[in-house]
């Protein structure tokens, strides 16, 4: 029988990256969890189904230095433990990238493992990184290796963002074996897509949009493009918006015959010659003649 956790007693969070591991596997776990009252935590996040029991990741430097065997090894080797003890964690980075990326296509994504961990990877920044190559004293940069990645942030005319990534990691799978763990979201970074967005968006003049797309980051109205910029780009709408927008531009057409005023009979104020009703003559009409036809 599945375990059952009272809503009370828990709460729902997402990792940042690298934060757990898998207490059976001790693989890496992204995504959604639940933390409970008595500090545990479990995969997923429904309280109904808990999935698999989590273990926080320790910074590398928290338990420096505190094991039994490391107490030996500092009493032997006091000089090499003084030297590491200095050394700072290296810090983990998730990237965002930026405007100038979208409009690029793509961005470089730094990573870092351990020499001697066969799986977990986390990501790094551009300085992180640079430290390390430079073999900067503030990192342990003999015990960690580093790499890079072109990540495709859109689709190409060519191929879909996710396979051109996924086709960038598997060629760096030979030097950094089980890189696929770390970047196993192959369309992260994507923006807003018709393709998976629930309702149809249309232009103005009612003609179907399909493409990216975003949010105005102060109004809320969606409008076409990747992101938002200063360069002129459209408001698009849903088939309700449309009908809406209808509406409140609907004015009525002008019915001459309900508002003009009837002029009265025999008015001619023109002076144009009309008919009479006998003989076939015609006679001038006056402004109160009787005989101006209407």
């Amino acid at each position: 029988m599945a375990r059952y956790i009272p809503k009370s007693k828990v709460s729902i969070l997402q990792t940042a990256q690298n934060e757990f591991v898998i207490a059976s596997t001790l693989r890496s776990y992204n995504g959604s969890y639940m933390e409970l009252s008595d500090g545990t935590f479990f995969a997923g996040n429904n309280p109904q189904k808990p999935g698999e029991k989590l273990l926080k990741r320790k910074p590398v430097g928290s338990s420096f230095g505190k094991s039994n065997n490391n107490s030996t090894y500092r009493k032997i080797n006091r000089p090499v433990y003084n030297e590491l003890s200095k050394k700072t964690p290296i810090p983990i980075n998730k990237p965002q990238p930026t405007n100038k990326d979208y409009e690029r296509g793509y961005f470089t994504r730094y990573f870092c493992k351990r020499v001697n961990d066969k799986f977990n990877y986390f990501e790094i920044n551009k300085k992180t990184y640079d430290d390390l190559n430079s073999g900067n004293d503030k990192y342990d940069y003999n015990l960690h290796i580093t790499g890079e990645i072109k990540w495709v942030l859109l689709d190409t005319p060519f191929d879909f963002m996710s396979a051109i990534n996924n086709n960038n990691v598997k060629l760096l799978l030979d030097t950094y074996p089980y890189l696929n763990i770390l970047f196993n979201n192959l369309d992260e970074y994507e923006p807003l897509h018709t393709k998976t967005f629930k309702e149809k968006l249309y232009k103005k003049d009612n003609t179907l949009y399909t493409g990216y797309f975003h949010t105005h980051p102060t109004d809320g109205f969606i409008m076409e493009g990747p992101f938002h910029s200063t360069k002129l780009h459209k408001k698009l709408f849903t088939l309700d918006q449309l009908k809406s927008i209808s509406k409140s531009n609907y004015t009525p057409s002008f019915n001459k015959n309900a508002t003009q005023t009837r002029p009265t009979r025999g008015s001619n104020r023109g002076g144009g010659r009309t008919s009479t009703s006998s003989g076939g003559n015609t006679s001038g009409g006056s402004s109160g003649g009787r005989g101006g036809g209407y």
